[in-house]
């Protein structure tokens, strides 16, 4: 075994083994030691920091402030109940891109109170892999407060999900004929994902629909937002009630139309028969749970186009 002996490069006299990996004072001579070329001090550190985050704070009219923390609008999302949704970035020493919600309606600073909670509540669900894996398919909340100088309005700052272009609203407005059956195949199980693990905790959304689930073209991926009226200690109906609005979004994509009762005839029979099955009869949906609708999905599409390929969305 080799044995390195750590010595001030200044007196020479020995110094603690934690000098090899963070900086030390030599207790002989009082130098302080460490092994980088460069080294920036944690005083100084936190005093550009602080420079950084007012550099913006002689401007008031540079974007807009809240809990603390000022946001650039960079554009418009679009609009709800309750809420005008933007586009933001933050400004300052950290910037990052982020998705602000802006009250537009009396009960919207309750609906955010609530809506955060719930995703702090679901964020810390599980800590193990499934956890993991579902929490970063979750919305993130940064900050919740009220805007300064805006005469009581309310935000609600979430961080933005890159890479994902738009919601399945916007998708159904694109392809106002319907979309390939095979991405409704991948679109659905991404739903039955997020629901299998919230329904697993006794959890149901209670909201699902096409503007409340974001799409990923690049990596099939699909996010459920919109979490305010999700509910803890859901009952199995309330659950089914979850999968069976997450088949009808589906047969909404599949039919370019939420008027038709029939999804088109170029739909594999497998498949049209276990949207439209799912889409209408509750009770259905409550026999198989989300993983239970999963495997029959799985089934349907094996049987339709044989073993899965990735199968590009160009929008």
């Amino acid at each position: 075994m080799a044995w390195t002996a750590v010595t001030c490069p200044q007196c020479g006299a020995p110094l603690p083994r934690v000098a090899i990996w963070r900086s030390v004072t030599c207790a002989s001579c009082g130098s302080l030691i460490h092994r980088s070329e460069t080294l920036v001090k944690r005083e100084t550190f936190r005093q550009a920091l602080a420079r950084a985050g007012h550099a913006y704070d002689g401007n008031a009219g540079h974007g807009i402030l809240c809990a603390g923390q000022r946001y650039h609008l960079v554009q418009s999302l679009g609009s709800g109940d309750f809420s005008q949704v933007y586009l933001a970035q933050r400004l300052g020493a950290l910037p990052f891109l982020a998705t602000i919600k802006l009250s537009s309606a009396s009960a919207a600073p309750a609906r955010y109170a609530q809506e955060a909670q719930i995703l702090r509540e679901l964020q810390a669900l599980d800590h193990g892999t499934a956890g993991a894996y579902f929490s970063r398919r979750l919305p993130e909340v940064v900050a919740l407060g009220e805007v300064e100088g805006s005469g009581r309005q309310h935000g609600l700052v979430l961080r933005y999900p890159t890479d994902f272009w738009g919601s399945l609203a916007d998708l159904h407005a694109r392809f106002p004929r319907g979309i390939d059956p095979r991405h409704a195949v991948w679109i659905w199980r991404r739903l039955l994902e997020t629901l299998s693990f919230i329904h697993r905790y006794g959890w149901a959304h209670q909201d699902v629909r096409p503007e409340h689930a974001l799409v990923n073209p690049q990596d099939h991926g699909v996010r459920l937002i919109s979490w305010a009226s999700a509910k803890r200690g859901a009952c199995a109906q309330e659950q089914a009630a979850d999968l069976q609005r997450s088949a009808r979004v589906v047969f909404v994509l599949l039919s370019g139309s939420t008027a038709t009762s029939t999804v088109p005839k170029h739909v594999p029979a497998e498949l049209a028969q276990l949207v439209s099955q799912a889409s209408e009869d509750q009770d259905f949906c409550r026999a198989h749970g989300a993983e239970g609708l999963d495997g029959l999905l799985r089934a349907a599409a094996r049987a339709a186009y044989g073993p899965p390929t990735f199968v590009p969305l160009i929008l």
